[in-house]
């Protein structure tokens, strides 16, 4: 069994965080972010708490550049596979003559051509060491049933994860299983830089009351905690901090269930 299987079969509740992997569209530090990366995912598996990466073939690139694709590996990591059509490495874009450097979504593209761009990049993150893959996220939430068809056919997963409130998100058959972010609508989701901690907080709590999964989102030019994003999008604290916060709620859940977990019938 996956990791992924072991998150998806858990009953009841469950926190676990997604970050998207981005590339140089969105990241003009990666290397720095890159290298904040293990900060957060000691925190997450000291908390018993998976992280599911959503990897871009140009992050790949520079976690292998930076040794550490087998480091991150000792955590409690779930890999998955991140596509952005308008950002991908030479090595890929060279087998895909068809890309529209201005369209950004996969879902544009036909199944021929997404099959094109999923096997090559695939390819890319092995090349890399990134494996298993066992879950994919379009860039944007942007999938449709073409792309479901694409990665049944060319790979071994079995599961996407996207705000399914999003109009990017066009799937009507689910060949994949479903695993959705924590999202209300299609901007009220737990994600990490979006809402106040105090907003965010109240979302988990949420689904601890309700007894369900919590799949948090975040994205990797926010690791350096002097990342330019900060500043320009006027976020407060970084999102190491406001995981922190987060954590806080669960322990005290956890804290409250486990005296009736012990009970001895």
């Amino acid at each position: 069994m996956g990791n992924i299987e072991k998150l998806v079969n858990k009953e009841g509740f469950a926190f676990a965080l997604s970050i998207d992997c981005e590339g140089t569209n969105f990241d003009k530090n990666l290397e720095n972010n890159a290298k904040n990366l293990e900060r957060l995912l000691r925190l997450n598996s000291k908390n018993n708490i998976y992280t599911i990466l959503f990897i871009t073939p140009y992050f790949a690139d520079m976690l292998c550049k930076l040794n550490l694709v087998e480091k991150i590996k000792q955590y409690k990591v779930i890999f998955g596979l991140h596509i952005h059509p308008d950002n991908l490495p030479e090595e890929i874009k060279i087998h895909c003559p068809f890309i529209n450097h201005e369209e950004k979504l996969l879902a544009a593209y036909s199944y021929e051509e997404q099959k094109i761009i999923i096997k090559h990049s695939m390819d890319y993150l092995y090349g890399k060491g990134i494996n298993p893959i066992e879950i994919f996220r379009g860039g944007y939430f942007s999938m449709d049933d073409n792309t479901s068809k694409a990665l049944k056919e060319l790979t071994d997963i079995n599961y996407e994860s996207h705000n399914i409130y999003r109009k990017q998100y066009k799937v009507t058959k689910n060949l994949l299983t479903p695993v959705p972010v924590y999202a209300f609508d299609s901007n009220e989701e737990l994600r990490l830089e979006y809402f106040s901690t105090e907003k965010l907080v109240q979302m988990l709590a949420e689904a601890i009351k309700d007894n369900k999964k919590a799949l948090g989102i975040t994205h990797s030019y926010l690791l350096d905690p002097e990342d330019l994003h900060y500043k320009r999008d006027n976020i407060a604290k970084d999102i190491h901090y406001r995981l922190k916060e987060l954590i806080k709620v669960i322990k005290l859940y956890k804290q409250a269930i486990e005296p009736i977990e012990n009970i001895k019938l």
